[in-house]
């Protein structure tokens, strides 16, 4: 399992996200075609595109000769894993534009199942709801993390909301405190580079830099690299990230190969420790019913019976030791020779020639 360490950063994971006309989709694009140029990337971008609105970023690629690969007719998360299974296999840069809209279409369908056949539909999502809808949505967030593919995904941004007291009536209010990607909330950790795109009003200065009332700026959330983290940049173009790119020199790596936690639980998703507690639970009742078959009643006699045949078998008279600290293992051989010792089975020897001829000849002169 362990091994020497060595660079793995082979594969660019960028996140964007931020509101209307801040920019996502146009950073997106700078970052890929810098991405296909510095890297010489010989295969198509893929770009699975929800609003549709790609064409008007075309040029940019066009350009350039960049054979761009489109897919605008689908917000499902099953066209979207498609997509990216396909995109894998034949293209270099992989582009979701915006990854809120399968998310939201996830949550949708996943209502409309539910609500199939009810005379009464559920109306919202309850909490108990969320674990197959994130079990789902996982399988993309491990595409993305892990695909051989460059992945940009774009996303609109949501709000976070906290709790606080107010001090004027001492009640707790909703106030927003800060945006995230709207989407899964987990998803937001997977970037390796995760960028808030903002449209912020110009000032004096800018607009004569710039010659426009409102800046594309954006803010470098998280860089794992540590070379962009907390940088802001307006207009940004593909040369403002390269500090982050210029470190995907690695070994491909990017397939996961260990092993499943799925051998920690069994087929009815039960852990280990469950399943134990249950096995020991039922041999302990075919244990204790085996006995009291064979040796029925409350006389004096059929308690010590009993209990010589716990103390024979198991070493202890203390049924709870037995039931509730003795593996299942133990008990499943104790149960065994229990049945061996009340019900043995009784085996028939195979007849010799001899007797075989005799019996045969006994049948047909009783039939003469």
């Amino acid at each position: 399992m362990l091994k020497p360490a060595v660079n793995r950063l082979q594969y660019a994971r960028v996140g964007i996200y931020g509101r209307a006309g801040s920019g996502k989709s146009r950073t997106a694009a700078e970052i890929a075609v810098g991405l296909y140029e510095s890297l010489d990337l010989k295969r198509p971008v893929a770009i699975f595109d929800t609003e549709p609105s790609w064409s008007w970023l075309l040029p940019l690629f066009q350009q350039r000769g960049i054979e761009v690969l489109i897919s605008d007719n689908s917000r499902s998360l099953v066209d979207l894993l498609e997509f990216y299974a396909e995109a894998t296999d034949t293209c270099d840069i992989a582009i979701v534009d915006s990854i809120t809209h399968p998310w939201r279409e996830l949550q949708i369908g996943y209502l409309a199942k539910l609500n199939e056949g009810r005379k009464r539909p559920v109306q919202r999502l309850e909490f108990h709801h969320w674990g197959p809808i994130k079990a789902e949505w996982q399988k993309f967030s491990e595409k993305f993390t892990h695909s051989p593919i460059h992945g940009i995904m774009c996303g609109r941004a949501g709000e976070m909301y906290e709790y606080v007291m107010d001090e004027e009536t001492g009640r707790n209010k909703v106030i927003a405190t800060g945006t995230r990607m709207a989407t899964e909330k987990e998803l937001g950790h997977e970037p390796s580079l995760l960028i808030e795109m903002t449209g912020d009003m110009a000032n004096e200065d800018e607009r004569k830099k710039w010659g426009r009332k409102i800046i594309n700026r954006a803010l470098i959330e998280k860089d794992r690299g540590d070379t962009l983290n907390g940088r802001v940049f307006d207009f940004p173009n593909y040369s403002d990230f390269e500090p982050h790119f210029k470190r995907l020199d690695g070994v491909d790596m990017s397939r996961l190969s260990g092993r499943s936690s799925a051998e920690l639980f069994t087929a009815d998703g039960m852990d280990e420790w469950q399943a134990e507690k249950i096995q020991r639970t039922v041999l302990s009742e075919e244990i204790a019913g085996l006995i009291g078959h064979h040796f029925p009643g409350q006389s004096a006699e059929a308690k010590k019976a009993r209990q010589e045949l716990l103390r024979e078998i198991f070493g202890t008279f203390s049924w709870t030791r037995i039931s509730e600290q003795t593996k299942s293992a133990e008990l499943r051989a104790g149960l065994d020779a229990l049945r061996a010792k009340l019900e043995p089975k009784v085996t028939l020897e195979e007849p010799t020639d001899e007797e075989k001829a005799e019996i045969l000849a006994k049948e047909r002169s009783e039939s003469e």
